[in-house]
């Protein structure tokens, strides 16, 4: 809509702007050069952030008054006049801070209304930006302190039980993204190079559950170039399926292979097989190798150097001789021990036999494959403990699962998009 004249406040603005200006050079004339950019900052952030509030309030409460004093905005969609029932007012949150607006609330006798918030901005009150804002904020910080820096960082005031509704409510709708819409989640570089999955458990305490496991999923390109988590808290059965879907929509089929570094567990393995059959698992080489300190330290108890030594030496037979020829000496070194000894040895036997094609580094390593899963286990401390385990942290189920979608949206390549549809 065009208006013929100037509105008032735009005037006041502009006057109230030089009057900032003319401050901020004073201050300026008096600082001490060293101090010339952080009083700069602290006066513009102080006085312009209020300005900003003060141009979006006067600028859309200019409109709401124009455009309610015509005739035809009482008209209701049935073609009745819609009745008067007084003056409404409502906090709407913005990036620029909080700003309130008032207007005239309508009613018609068909049951249809016209309130200030579905005029200004649909059924919200807060614009796409602030969503993403706050929902940042309370994805990287407990709720109580996220709502005390939005309010000194960008002069929005909400408190803590609100910024944590409306970060569940985001946890929720991204699960929903995620789960149904395979567009805002596909990969087109994948042609021509692997595609690592890395999957491991953290435990999260849980109200009246106590500790659970959450199985963190992660997922980059060969090149490294994007990087991907989502988690689940529950039944391994659901880790198995979304596993599956997360590949699907990253449009897997375009890589040459589908490669899984897992610890040697077989629980969560066993769901990934069964679901991506076509994808080849490897067990991490750290993990093995924890596998060989545990026997050390259980063979030699009362002598650490020799157990380290012999550590040592089995974990650089694994990775350069690879696991046959582990087999075979431990089975030699078998015949030289006690009973007691023979049976620490022959568990350790156990657990590399079933796996000796998935452990045998050298000719992995030969072959172009990563053989660690460092890239879950810092996944694990960022993604999920740096927010999810803090000292006396807490979480209701329904919190937790809406944490980690927010978590593991906001520390991969997609966050942008899926928030912007979320908040839309």
């Amino acid at each position: 809509m065009k208006h013929d004249s100037k509105p008032i406040w735009i005037a006041t603005i502009v006057k109230d702007f030089g009057a900032i200006c003319q401050q901020m050079h004073e201050k300026l004339e008096d600082s001490a050069p060293s101090n010339l950019l952080a009083d700069a900052e602290k006066l513009a952030i102080e006085k312009m952030r209020n300005m900003t509030c003060q141009i979006q309030q006067q600028a859309i409460q200019h409109e709401i008054d124009e455009r309610t004093s015509q005739r035809d905005y009482r008209l209701c969609s049935c073609g009745q006049r819609m009745r008067h029932r007084g003056i409404k007012q409502r906090q709407f949150i913005t990036k620029a801070g909080s700003i309130e607006l008032s207007g005239i609330y309508l009613h018609c006798k068909c049951g249809n209304t016209k309130p200030i918030k579905q005029f200004v901005s649909g059924h919200s009150t807060m614009t796409p930006q602030a969503t993403e804002l706050i929902v940042r904020y309370a994805g990287s910080m407990p709720y109580r302190t996220s709502g005390r820096y939005l309010k000194d960082d960008f002069g929005i005031k909400l408190s803590h039980e609100t910024v944590k509704q409306i970060a569940v409510s985001a946890g929720h709708q991204i699960a929903r993204v995620r789960n149904e819409n395979s567009d805002v989640e596909s990969w087109e570089k994948l042609d021509g190079q692997k595609l690592y999955g890395y999957a491991d458990g953290v435990l999260i305490n849980v109200n009246s559950e106590g500790w659970k496991e959450c199985k963190l999923l992660r997922f980059e390109p060969e090149d490294g170039s994007e990087v991907r988590f989502r988690a689940v808290l529950g039944n391994v059965d659901r880790f198995g399926r979304t596993a599956r879907r997360e590949v699907t929509h990253l449009k897997a089929s375009l890589a040459d292979e589908i490669v899984f570094l897992m610890d040697g567990a077989k629980g969560l393995a066993n769901h990934i097989e069964k679901n991506l059959p076509m994808s080849r698992l490897i067990v991490d080489y750290w993990h093995v190798c924890q596998h060989i300190s545990e026997c050390a330290g259980k063979l030699y108890p009362d002598d650490p150097a020799k157990a380290e030594k012999w550590r040592k030496k089995y974990c650089h037979m694994l990775r350069e001789e690879g696991p046959v020829r582990l087999l075979k000496s431990l089975s030699t070194s078998k015949r030289h021990r006690d009973d007691e000894q023979v049976v620490i040895l022959s568990k350790l036997i156990n657990f590399i036999k079933p796996r000796v094609r998935k452990i045998d580094y050298p000719k992995l390593i030969a072959d172009g494959y990563r053989v660690d899963s460092g890239p879950i286990e810092s996944a694990c401390k960022n993604v999920v403990q740096a927010r999810m385990k803090m000292a006396g942290m807490r979480w209701s189920r329904v919190g937790a699962v809406a944490m980690l979608e927010v978590r593991t949206a906001l520390m991969s390549d997609l966050w942008k998009k899926t928030i912007r549809q979320i908040a839309a």
